[in-house]
């Protein structure tokens, strides 16, 4: 027998929903109850339940009246069972209870009742995350970009992928369509429904709401920068960033034949800001565009509503368009907020594509799938006129239903990611302070990413240079977020903090520490 805890209840339609899981390594999955509203359960003991729905590994099943005629019926393990599970509950709920003596009839539907079955199918989706007990001999054995680059003494601790194993949603997801050689032809883009997966999580985020309509589906958000830069700007035009900045958006500029137009940001006591005074100084009649990085990578830093405000009147005012990368925009801790700039009014909405993607919060890049959504159809027709769809590369079956897993399924998943990431945020501040109190950590508000000022070391190569050759550490090389920054590096969090405390040590001990 196994023990079930449970994690979750709410109310739909007048009924209590109570989601309860086994215990950590078992092979069973989640039990869904379905019985009377609290008020309504009396006595001791186990709460009443008209349904169960039993979806473990071995012989998933669905029970009729569980403490009356205990009728049995099979869930059919070969497909999505969480999905027949509310497929079911929804059609047929109201049917089932009405055959079911002392159970009232459901109660009529009102407006939270979707957002209610959502919130339980994620939990009964739902499987803690591994966070510490990192095998970096699995780790190693990747075929991605961070393990796979360096050689294997090297630890590696740059490229903005996280260590942690993927949402069991998301693996879920992918296991069905390996098991059932589901790798055929994707469907249309539209029809995949990602497009309006994503103006719901925007919604219930951000309190944004974007039209599925004004969505256009990429390979990556890299993609969406460099063809934004080819239909909004012509070459010699400038485009304005804030360095340093992710490299992409530099090489992107430099690749289209564009000019740089740097706004660099101000390092502070307090650490390192937008300088939005030099921004408008920084204008000039030539400037078509404005990339925006918000969540900012690589300081972390998160726009607060008043400096997104002066952005939106500077771009109104100087006729930019503004192409926004937030696809960090998940992962802000605690006491920040993330603000999608399109959504503070029609002006600003007008003239701004946000590109994100599932691929950085929920560690999914390799699939290869992101989103651009256009305040305006004129924005959307320019950017589709550029290069022909079919030129831009097509999407696979995957990395469409994987984003859908991570953006509805796999929020719990990050819920216990997110205070880690923090966590790992303090400890590495901490021990760089012990180890290596020369090098000025400035805190991020957001992102699982560390801008680190290494100036004051006086190391003649790049700092990621150095710790590269003298310590077998990889972090990222400063000079890649623009020219003034080579006394800088960034050491990526998203790892166990076994691995974080030794890359920590391999930096001091290549200066000698």
């Amino acid at each position: 027998m196994h023990a079930f805890s449970p994690i979750w209840s709410g109310l739909w339609r007048g009924t209590s929903l109570r989601v309860e899981t086994a215990a950590p390594g078992s092979d069973r999955g989640a039990i869904l109850r379905v019985g009377p509203a609290p008020r309504e359960e009396t006595g001791g003991g186990a709460p009443a339940e008209w349904l169960r729905f039993d979806c473990r590994v071995d012989a998933p099943h669905w029970v009729i009246d569980p403490s009356g005629r205990s009728e049995t019926r099979p869930l059919d393990e070969r497909v999505d069972i969480e999905g027949q599970v509310f497929a079911l509950l929804e059609a047929n709920a109201a049917t089932l209870l009405a055959e079911i003596e002392g159970a009232p009839a459901l109660g009529d539907a009102a407006s939270g009742d979707a957002a209610v079955l959502r919130e339980a199918q994620r939990m009964m989706r739902h499987r803690p995350a591994i966070l510490e007990d990192l095998d970096t001999v699995v780790l190693r054995a990747r075929r991605s970009e961070k393990w796979h680059t360096y050689p294997p003494d090297v630890l590696p601790v740059w490229v903005a992928e996280m260590d942690f194993p993927a949402a069991a949603p998301i693996q879920d997801t992918l296991r069905r369509f390996v098991e059932s050689s589901d790798l055929g032809y994707p469907m249309a883009l539209r029809d995949t429904g990602l497009p309006d997966v994503f103006c719901e999580r925007m919604e219930d985020r951000f309190g944004w709401q974007p039209d599925p309509l004004r969505v256009e589906i990429l390979s990556e958000v890299v993609q969406g920068i460099y063809l934004a830069i080819e239909a909004y700007s012509e070459p010699g035009q400038g485009v304005v960033v804030q360095t340093p900045i992710y490299p992409p958006f530099l090489g992107s500029i430099r690749d289209t034949g564009r000019r740089l137009v740097d706004n660099p940001m101000r390092l502070s006591a307090k650490g390192i800001d937008f300088d939005l005074d030099g921004l408008e100084e920084t204008l000039d009649p030539e400037c078509r565009l404005l990339l925006f990085c918000n969540p900012h990578n690589p300081s972390g830093r998160v726009y607060e509503r008043a400096e997104l405000e002066r952005v939106a009147e500077l771009a109104v005012r100087h006729d930019l368009v503004v192409v926004s990368d937030e696809i960090h925009g998940d992962l802000v801790y605690e006491g920040r907020r993330h603000i999608p700039i399109a959504s503070l009014g029609p002006e600003i909405a007008r003239r701004t594509v946000t590109l994100t993607s599932a691929s950085k919060a929920f560690n999914i890049p390799g699939l290869r799938t992101a989103v651009a959504h256009f305040g305006s159809p004129e924005l959307q027709r320019r950017f589709n006129t550029v290069v022909p769809q079919h030129a831009r590369g097509g999407i696979g079956l995957l990395g469409l239903d994987a984003s859908i897993a991570a953006w509805r399924w796999a929020q719990p998943w990050l819920d216990e990611v997110l205070p880690y990431l923090s966590a790992n945020r303090d400890v590495a501040e901490q021990a760089l302070l012990e180890r290596l109190p020369e090098i000025r950590f400035l805190r991020p508000e957001a992102t699982f990413l560390a801008w680190l000022d290494c100036t004051a070391l006086g190391l003649e190569d790049a700092p990621a240079a150095h710790f590269l050759r003298h310590g077998r550490v990889a972090l990222s090389q400063g000079e890649f977020f623009g020219e003034d920054w080579k006394g800088f590096a960034r050491l990526n969090l998203a790892t166990s903090r076994t691995i974080l405390l030794e890359a920590v040590e391999r930096m001091a001990k290549a200066v000698g520490r």
